[in-house]
């Protein structure tokens, strides 16, 4: 069977960082539709990296990501935790499903600062010859 890496949020699994459900992918289903022989395999990066659900909202900064505040205007302001090193273990536990489950293909959350193509796990997918699908 051929197995995709799926940011287990578009699979409608509640692990985002607000706490709330979102409904399954459009995108996912269309990509389900035109690949019926895929087994998808949910991962959230940031739940594998030991981050709870919900959790504070982050920001990058110079390589880092930092906890920042739920309040919109406000976000682009750096006012909590370097958490890092959680996105880190994260993409590295993804790594290792990946590989596991010998995929060759990621279809992973556009927005995310773990996730998205230039992302944590995102990077570290490409770098490792994973093929990366950003989609909202």
């Amino acid at each position: 069977m051929n197995c995709v890496l799926v940011s287990a949020c578009l699979a409608g699994e509640n692990v985002r960082w607000h706490g709330r459900k979102v409904p399954y992918s459009s995108c996912l289903r269309k990509f389900l539709k035109e690949n019926p022989d895929v087994q998808l395999i949910p991962v959230c990066p940031e739940q594998l990296g030991g981050l709870p659900t919900p959790r504070p909202p982050v920001k990058s900064r110079n390589g880092r990501i930092y906890e920042t505040c739920e309040d919109k205007a406000r976000r682009d302001e750096v006012t909590g935790d370097d958490v890092t090193d959680a996105f880190v273990a994260g993409a590295q536990a993804t790594l290792a499903i990946a590989k596991h489950y010998c995929c060759t293909r990621a279809i992973l959350l556009k927005t995310s600062p773990s996730c998205a193509r230039t992302g944590i796990t995102g990077k570290l997918l490409l770098e490792n010859g994973i093929e990366v699908i950003s989609v909202f």
